[in-house]
């Protein structure tokens, strides 16, 4: 498997990756967890900044092919727009918006983005399937 690729990436890419991985597993800890504890406000503020730098940083990333924006882009404006909002909310006592909002962002700026990223042709999309094809190839030399 050839990590090259992901190692000569953008620091925007590493900073983004970084951030992305991180808020994925705080978010998914978040979303199973007791709520409104001070444990849950305090990861809850340190998902926020790691989903605005994910955000923020995927402005540096351009297109699928470094040409440009892409429509994958549109999410980090909901990103920039929905945390805010779901700010304003709890702190306006309004907890089921507050969750709902936090709900879509984890999805549609974490799940949704990263899926889209696993398709074919994209750097995690490669390292992916060389990844499973190792897998695969290992597997059936040992069962020989």
């Amino acid at each position: 498997m050839n990590y090259m690729p992901l190692l000569n990436a953008s620091p925007a890419i590493h900073i983004h990756l970084a951030a992305t991985i991180l808020a994925l597993a705080l978010g998914a800890f978040m979303l199973i967890r007791r709520k409104g504890t001070t444990s849950h406000r305090l990861f809850g503020w340190i998902w926020v900044a790691l989903m605005l730098v994910a955000a923020i940083s995927s402005f540096w990333i351009t297109g699928l092919r470094g040409d440009g924006f892409s429509p994958i882009h549109i999410l980090s404006v909901v990103v920039l727009v929905s945390v805010p909002a779901a700010i304003f909310a709890i702190r306006n006592r309004r907890v089921n918006t507050h969750r709902r909002v936090m709900q879509i962002v984890f999805f549609s700026g974490l799940v949704l983005p990263g899926l889209l990223t696993l398709l074919p042709g994209r750097l995690l999309g490669r390292l992916m399937t060389d990844g499973l094809a190792l897998l695969a190839q290992s597997s059936l030399a040992l069962a020989q």
